[in-house]
C-alpha cells in the first residue's frame, strides 16, 4: 500500500454493527474513514443475538433512550441503504413476579417512557394471553413494550458497510491489530502499519485488549453466553409468534422461533467455566414460570462471546490525557444491535468536537471504573 493508502483521519478498529455503523456516519460526514476488522465483518457478536431489536431495558432509561432514538433510523433504513431489515413485530412482555418488584418498575415507568419507550402495564391475565405458556398464579404484573421487532443483522452491518463504502470509507477485513500509539496514532497490524488522526476502539469483546496495547484501561471484557433451544412444543398454538418474555430477576428470556423456544439467561460474571453452571440454572429457572415446560429438554442454539462492561450497558466516548485521540464504543452485552444507529452519531459528534444530544455519564469510563470494584 501507497503511504496515502495507510492514512486516514479516523480509524476504527472492529467491523461489527457499531464499528460500521459509526464508519457509516462518519463517512457521510465527510470524514475520512478507515475501518480494520480482523474477521469478516459482523461474524463475531454482531452475529450472535436472537435476532430482536427492543427499545426498553428495565431500570436503564438511558439504554431505552439510545435504542428508542436507534428504531427512527431502522425504520428508514431500507429506504436509505437500500436493503430490508425484515423488521417484523414481535413485542417484548416483561413479567414482574413480585410486588416490590411491580412498585419498582412501575415506579420508573415515567422515566422510560420520557426517554422514549412504549410501555403498557398489564394484569397477570393479559399477559397469559399474550404468551399462554407462562404460569398465570406466579405473574404479579407485566409490562408490554410493543417496539420490539425481529430484525436481521447481517443485513444491518451489510447495509452499513456498504453505505460507508459509498460514501468513500475504506473497510479492510482479515486485519489484526498488534500494537496502537496513542501519542503518535500509529496502528500496528498485520497488514503494516497505519496512521490516524483520532482512533476508535470497536472491538466488541476484544476492546480492552486493544486499549492495553496504548496502556488504557477500558474495562470491556468477554463473557461466555450461550442461547438455548426447547425441543419442538406439541401445541396447536402459534409459538413462532410468541412474545419476547423477559423475568428481569433471573434475567431469563424466551422468544418464539419456528416451533420451539429460545431460551437465555442474562447473567454477568468476570469467573471462567460458567457454562455448566449457567445451563442448570436455565434448565431449573424455565419451569418456575412455565409450568408446562417441566421436562422440556434444552439444546444449545449457539455459543459465543459478548463484550461486557462492569455497569452491564456499554461505554462510549472519547478518552483524555495522553490517550486523547482515543474512542471507544464497545461493551453492549449483547445489546449493540439496539444502540447501533445513535451510537455512530454519538462517536461522528465527538470526534467532530460537537455536543452529541446524549447524556454520556451512564456510559462513561469513570462511571464503569467506579463500578469495577464491585466485581
Amino acid at each position: 500500500m501507497s503511504e496515502q493508502k495507510n492514512t486516514a483521519e479516523l480509524l476504527i478498529i472492529g467491523g461489527g454493527v457499531i464499528g460500521t455503523s459509526i464508519a457509516y456516519h462518519c463517512a457521510k460526514a465527510g470524514v475520512d474513514v478507515l475501518l480494520l476488522e480482523k474477521n469478516q465483518f459482523g461474524a463475531a457478536t454482531t452475529s450472535q443475538t436472537a435476532r430482536a431489536f427492543r427499545t426498553y431495558f428495565p431500570r436503564k432509561p438511558h439504554d431505552s433512550e439510545l435504542a428508542a432514538r436507534s428504531l427512527a433510523d431502522f425504520k428508514t433504513f431500507a429506504g436509505g441503504m437500500g436493503v430490508d431489515l425484515g423488521l417484523a413485530d414481535l413485542g417484548l412482555l416483561t413479567v414482574l413476579t413480585s410486588p416490590q418488584q411491580a412498585a419498582e418498575l412501575e415506579a420508573e415507568l415515567p422515566d422510560q417512557r420520557e426517554a422514549g419507550a412504549e410501555l403498557e402495564l398489564l394484569t397477570a391475565a393479559q399477559a397469559v394471553e399474550l404468551n399462554p405458556w407462562l404460569d398465570p398464579d406466579t405473574i404479579e404484573a407485566a409490562i408490554l413494550n410493543p417496539q420490539t421487532y425481529r430484525v436481521k443483522p447481517e443485513v444491518i452491518v451489510q447495509g452499513y458497510a456498504e453505505g460507508a463504502q459509498k460514501l468513500g470509507a475504506r473497510l479492510l477485513s482479515g486485519i489484526t491489530v498488534t500494537g496502537l500509539d496513542a501519542g503518535s496514532g500509529v496502528v500496528s497490524t498485520t497488514s503494516g502499519d497505519f496512521t490516524a488522526e483520532a482512533i476508535v476502539i470497536a472491538a466488541g469483546p476484544w476492546s480492552g485488549d486493544v486499549a492495553k496495547l496504548t496502556g488504557l484501561n477500558l474495562p470491556v471484557w468477554g463473557q461466555f453466553a450461550e442461547l438455548l433451544h426447547t425441543d419442538p412444543l406439541v401445541t396447536e398454538g402459534d409459538v413462532h409468534n410468541l412474545p419476547f418474555t423477559l423475568h428481569p430477576v433471573s434475567g431469563l428470556k424466551t422468544m418464539g422461533m419456528g416451533k420451539s423456544l429460545l431460551v437465555g439467561l442474562e447473567r454477568i460474571s468476570k469467573q471462567d467455566g460458567m457454562r455448566d453452571i449457567w445451563f442448570q440454572a436455565a434448565v431449573d429457572e424455565l419451569p418456575k414460570w412455565y409450568s408446562r415446560l417441566k421436562n422440556v429438554e434444552l439444546h444449545s442454539a449457539w455459543t459465543g462471546t459478548l463484550d461486557v462492561t462492569p455497569t452491564k450497558s456499554a461505554l462510549i466516548g472519547k478518552a483524555g490525557g495522553k490517550h486523547e485521540r482515543i474512542l471507544f464504543a464497545a461493551g453492549f452485552t449483547g445489546h449493540g444491535l439496539a444502540q447501533a444507529p445513535v451510537t455512530g452519531q454519538i462517536v461522528r459528534d465527538l470526534y467532530l468536537g460537537h455536543q452529541p444530544g446524549v447524556d454520556l455519564t451512564p456510559y462513561s469510563l469513570a462511571t464503569n471504573l467506579a463500578r469495577l470494584g464491585t466485581f
